[in-house]
């Protein structure tokens, strides 16, 4: 009985949150690591996208929130910039589950609002020029 209430639950929180916000949700952590960086303890990295945008020090890690558009990264120092762009892929297994789950009448709602569905590579990689 108890079993059956904890499996339950589990499909009501799904069914509620739709399986990629559940699993991996709407945010992930990126590294950016700069390349030919002459002054790296003064280098900052803007990223931005559409959902929002965060300042990063160069090989820290950074919770950005996903999007299914192209994110851009620009670092700079005293004498030096350089930008980046990703692109996000989608994850299909995610919308698989939604439509086995609740022939993704909420939870495609759900994951597709939060942008759970796509994921930008962990880390990216910006090449520092001179100013």
């Amino acid at each position: 009985m108890k079993n059956n209430k904890i499996f339950a639950s589990f499909v009501c929180a799904t069914l509620i949150s739709g399986c990629a916000s559940m699993f991996q949700g709407a945010n992930q952590n990126l590294t950016i690591a700069t390349v030919n960086d002459k002054n790296t303890g003064k280098t900052r990295c803007n990223i931005k996208n559409e959902e929002g945008a965060w300042n990063a020090a160069p090989d820290s890690a950074v919770s950005i929130h996903r999007d299914g558009n192209i994110m851009d990264i620009q670092c700079e120092n005293d004498l030096q910039t350089g930008i980046s762009r990703l692109d996000p892929k989608f994850d299909g297994g995610y919308l698989a589950l939604d439509l086995l789950l609740d022939a993704c009448i909420i939870s495609c709602i759900v994951d597709g609002v939060s942008n759970s569905f796509y994921e930008y590579p962990q880390s990216a990689t910006v090449s520092m020029q001179e100013k």
